[in-house]
């Protein structure tokens, strides 16, 4: 039996195919089903399951070491921390556990100058113990959410929190703490962050670290469960906060076993704004995933609806709707009844809307503003309109 390349594709093969892009002809070498021979499919959902599954089952063999064996074996994912005596010889026990497996291949770091990064974490030896602090690697840009970027106040207090409760976490020493703190400030004044925000998000993240460690002895009275939901805003500056109190005090009041949970995303940036202009535009996305409105011509009914396919395609359907007399079309029904005749060469684009939940609010939406005049159903009736 033949055996199947690894590559698809041999140099010459590659040749071809970048000379015939270039010349738009189309490929005549790419009908071939290629199977995978080993392994899982990057991006599988259960790869991460079955990769640990697989080294914890490797793992076992360590309990055959009788002799050259780590006195501490830790591993996270991929990496992993081991400590050996001076005696033991290391480059033995890596031989040894790299014949584990063909497509295993473990590498080594070794302690230089007392000390070993092991993930964020740098682990140093000092006076016969061990101290830990925040590793960066040397290549680190220290660039963070930028002040002066359009995000929402809450998520910049909250990246402080975040950086300095992982640094009470890490450093082990007062003294490691203290520079990290240190710093952490500078990076941050870097970033543009004012010192008292920053001394505020610090303040409270040592109020966090503490809950944390510390959980009250008593039990806490039980709070009836209430029900969450999650509401997205964009985030246009301090108006969209406004707004999102204004949301909850509402929900509150006339709700009040309802959670509103709120959060925002950004709106305008710079990405959305020149790469479109860098890459062009993609006309096609304008015909496809939209609302729209076909206008009777002998009355004022008009008929609004949805679509995931291109509109022209939609609209020669509901061309061959009312040729055929389809029962089950309204359009098909309003113009064979009445004797009308139904606008679709001009059928107007009122939304586009990729998402399909929020394609039929739109759809509802705008069948609602047209007062009664719409003979179409929703999909989505919206429980605001009674």
């Amino acid at each position: 039996m033949e055996k199947k390349p690894d590559c698809p594709y041999d140099r010459t093969q590659f040749k071809k195919l970048l000379e015939l892009s270039s010349l738009n002809v189309p490929f005549r070498f790419l009908d071939k089903n290629y199977v995978q021979q080993d392994g899982v499919a990057m991006g599988s959902p259960i790869a991460p399951i079955l990769a640990d599954i697989f080294i914890s089952k490797l793992e076992e063999k360590l309990n055959r070491f009788t002799t050259n064996k780590p006195k501490i074996w830790y591993r996270y994912v991929d990496d992993v921390i081991c400590i050996f005596n001076k005696k033991q010889n290391i480059k033995d026990f890596l031989t040894r556990i790299n014949k584990w497996h063909l497509n295993i291949h473990f590498t080594i770091e070794y302690e230089n100058n007392e000390r070993l990064p092991f993930l964020d974490l740098l682990i140093i030896r000092s006076n016969n113990k061990f101290v830990t602090t925040v590793y960066r690697k040397p290549t680190t840009t220290n660039l963070y959410l930028l002040y002066d970027s359009s995000q929402a106040r809450k998520y910049k207090l909250g990246l402080i929190k975040s950086l300095y409760v992982r640094s009470l976490r890490l450093c082990s020493d007062y003294t490691y703490l203290k520079i990290e703190r240190d710093h952490l400030i500078k990076i941050l004044q870097q970033n543009g962050y004012p010192l008292h925000i920053i001394k505020r998000g610090i303040k409270e993240a040592n109020a966090i670290y503490k809950r944390l460690n510390n959980p009250p002895s008593k039990p806490q009275p039980q709070i009836p469960k209430t029900k969450e939901i999650y509401f997205v805003l964009s985030y246009y500056g301090h108006e969209s906060i406004e707004l999102g109190l204004k949301i909850r005090k509402i929900c509150n009041k006339y709700l009040p076993n309802l959670t509103i949970n709120l959060a925002y995303k950004k709106s305008l940036t710079l990405r959305n704004i020149f790469l479109p202009r860098q890459k062009g535009n993609d006309e096609t996305k304008k015909q496809k995933k939209l609302v729209y409105a076909v206008n009777c011509k002998d009355c004022d009914s008009k008929y609004i609806g949805e679509t995931n396919r291109k509109k022209t395609t939609r609209m020669k359907e509901h061309k061959n709707d009312i040729k055929k007399d389809k029962l089950t079309s309204l359009i098909a029904q309003h113009c064979n009844i009445n004797n009308h005749r139904m606008d679709i060469d001009n059928a107007e684009t009122l939304s586009l809307e990729s998402i399909w939940k929020r394609r039929v609010i739109k759809e509802s939406l705008l069948t609602h503003y047209t007062h009664g005049k719409a003979i179409n159903e929703v999909k989505y009736k919206l429980k605001v309109f009674g």
